[in-house]
């Protein structure tokens, strides 16, 4: 039986590895040193401390005009006011905000960023749809919610700048209703459509309730650019700027939902003679009440559970996993709607480490495709590759390592441009079975993927230097000695163990050259490495193996 009581039991490396690879983007040996001797509980206290970042937003670098690193977002503790005037604007480029996010997400050793990234392939809006300022915003108000009130975000999203641009909810009017944003809401972001039982029936909800719920979304609209800063969403969501009720597009009549929920009625509500401020005020109350219904019903949960079962666990969900995992775990959700409760709980299960079976091997561990974007951060922040720094190296960090190399040379060719998704329904590998995460591997993908290695060795192309020498030096206790050099490398790159034939291939066919070198030479190429930091022999034979770990099968996973 699938079982959420939480493991028992200090980690190990083999369950460390599992838990830092799907619970962040931040891997490094000194982590899996540290949390292999936690137990659960130690783990997750030590996740859910937020670390500072390193930026809090993107930093323009030194260019044309501009004669200091400047805010080009919002004023920044550390670089000052916005400077609107930043000569060449190339930070408006939605690209560099995702080169940010990425470069922040790597470094993160907190649930934060992992936890941010689930809730966009929640409540998805794509970053070409208003200028990157507002899609900052957007990103701003998943973070802030990422561990906390599901229900107040669920608010805070549907009255975001961004959200509300993408489903065209500045078209929803009384007497002329859109019902895009309304639709989404329901079939994508809360409940789920469900099975169809009939014309425009389905399992949690019908047509009629996605008319009612479009009236209730009557006259919500976006800040235009020149607006962002007249009204923000207060400070205990983060101040963050959001949209605004023109009432006199509101439609403040009867809505009358259907059997799914329980003929659900939000009363009509006179507003002759009645202020703005009350106007908003009713606005806003029948948008939280309409929100109240839909996370009363149970299956809102599970959908919500489901997701993130998908997103931290597998892609299989059995009868028995439904039973077992989802529904208490939806249980544990609805109580309060708070996500770090819920996220704990899964993280901390049996079931999470594969350990509630006979076959600890078979299922979770290993069990999902990376995505482009935890390919990245795992070679990233495992090797501490020496990204461009992103202030005294601004062009080089924005533009030419994130911009024109991870983004358009790796992630999008690889079906993953990180905030661009193709259809409001987010990445398929998120949502479409029964494929899922298996999307992301194949043969439109897999050269882009394995093209990561090769521009990380280029330093031409990544304008980094990057020494595999170096980072097997820092992450191996023997590299004179092959056997040991691969079995580390193993063991800190891949979700399992690999058998006799798989060694002998990295260590014979690739770092000894098919029998061009001995162990012996290895030995002595290491050592003269070491006494005269020549890096001549030694990488030539450590590249090779580098790309062969990283285009390698095991390591697509994790």
């Amino acid at each position: 039986m699938a079982s959420l009581l939480p493991y028992s039991g200090s980690l190990g490396r083999r369950l460390a590895k599992h838990l830092l690879r799907r619970a962040t983007y931040s891997v490094t040996k000194t982590r899996i040193d540290e949390f292999s001797n936690y137990s659960v509980d130690q783990a997750l206290t030590e996740l859910l401390i937020l670390p500072e970042k390193n930026l809090i937003q993107p930093i323009h670098f030194v260019a044309k005009n501009l004669t200091q690193p400047s805010p080009w977002i919002n004023d920044d503790p550390i670089y000052g006011p916005v400077n609107v005037d930043n000569g060449s604007g190339q930070l408006k480029k939605d690209s560099y905000l995702a080169g940010w996010w990425i470069d922040e997400a790597k470094r993160d050793t907190s649930l934060r960023s992992k936890m941010s990234y689930f809730l966009f392939t929640d409540f998805t809006a794509a970053v070409r749809f208003l200028q990157s300022p507002f899609y900052y915003d957007y990103l701003m108000l998943i973070e802030f919610f990422c561990l906390g009130d599901w229900k107040e975000f669920c608010f805070q999203m549907t009255k975001n700048n961004v959200m509300l641009k993408y489903l065209d909810n500045n078209d929803n009017t009384k007497g002329n209703p859109n019902e895009n944003f309304a639709r989404e809401v329901l079939e994508l972001f809360t409940i789920g459509k469900g099975v169809q039982t009939g014309i425009g029936d389905y399992t949690n909800y019908t047509e009629s309730d996605i008319e009612q719920a479009a009236k209730v979304l009557t006259g919500w609209t976006f800040s235009k650019d020149s607006d962002r800063n007249l009204r923000d969403n207060g400070a205990e969501f983060g101040n963050i700027p959001c949209g605004y009720v023109n009432s006199g597009k509101h439609d403040f009549g009867r809505k009358e939902f259907s059997h799914r929920f329980g003929n659900y009625v939000i009363d009509e509500w006179n507003a002759s003679g009645k202020s703005e401020e009350e106007k908003v005020a009713r606005t806003e109350a029948e948008l939280k009440e309409f929100i109240d219904m839909v996370l009363n019903q149970a299956e809102t949960a599970k959908f919500i559970c489901r997701k993130l079962y998908r997103f931290f666990v597998s892609r299989k969900i059995t009868t028995e996993i439904e039973n077992d995992i989802i529904v208490p775990l939806a249980n544990t959700f609805r109580a309060n709607y708070n996500l770090e409760p819920v996220i704990t709980q899964l993280l901390k299960s049996e079931h999470f480490y594969d350990a509630d079976d006979s076959d600890n091997t078979d299922e979770i561990v290993g069990g999902l495709v990376k995505s482009p974007l935890d390919l990245v951060t795992s070679v990233l922040s495992t090797t501490a590759y020496p990204v461009p720094h992103p202030i005294t190296q601004g062009e080089w960090h924005y533009k030419k390592f994130y911009y024109n190399q991870i983004l358009d040379n790796v992630m999008i060719p690889a079906a993953q441009d990180l905030f661009r998704p193709p259809s409001v329904a987010g990445f398929p590998p998120y949502y479409e079975s029964p494929e899922f995460d298996r999307f992301w591997f194949n043969s439109s993908t897999i050269i882009s993927r394995y093209n990561l290695a090769n521009i990380l060795l280029d330093p031409a192309l990544s304008k980094a230097t990057f020494y595999v020498s170096t980072f097997v030096d820092a992450n191996v206790s023997n590299p004179g000695d092959p056997s040991v050099l691969i079995d580390e490398l193993v063991d800190l790159l891949f979700p399992e163990p690999i058998d006799a034939s798989r060694k002998s291939f990295f260590l014979n066919d690739i770092l000894l050259d098919n029998g061009s070198e001995t162990a012996e030479m290895w030995t002595d190429e290491w050592i003269n490495f070491k006494n005269t930091g020549s890096t001549t022999g030694v990488e030539s034979a450590l590249r090779p193996l580098f790309r062969a770990l990283i285009w390698s099968q095991e390591f697509q996973n994790h």
